[in-house]
């Protein structure tokens, strides 16, 4: 069975984040009031699992093998049979 995942790659908390700072700089720039801007990263895919568990777990392991453990955090934002996401 195929699956639609959406993992969300984020630096922890206290970790300097220069490209934040600069798009926080941009969109002030331009206007916008915004503060403490975050840049991270969206990975989406199709995967193959016997289950929605195995989709999970598949998904996960792919999002620990991406991410620095010492300054990444990740989450599993998405997790759907690809035919509900057709």
């Amino acid at each position: 069975m195929k699956f639609h995942a959406t993992i969300l790659i984020e630096l922890k908390e206290g970790i300097l984040d220069p490209q934040g700072r600069a798009v926080e700089g941009v969109l002030k720039g331009l206007g916008y009031r915004v503060e403490q801007v975050r840049v991270g990263r969206v990975l989406e895919m199709e995967l193959e699992a016997e289950s929605e568990a195995g989709a999970k777990e598949t998904a996960l392991a792919i999002a620990g093998a991406l991410a620095n453990p010492v300054m990444e955090v990740y989450s599993l934002e998405a997790l759907k049979p690809l035919q509900e996401v057709l």
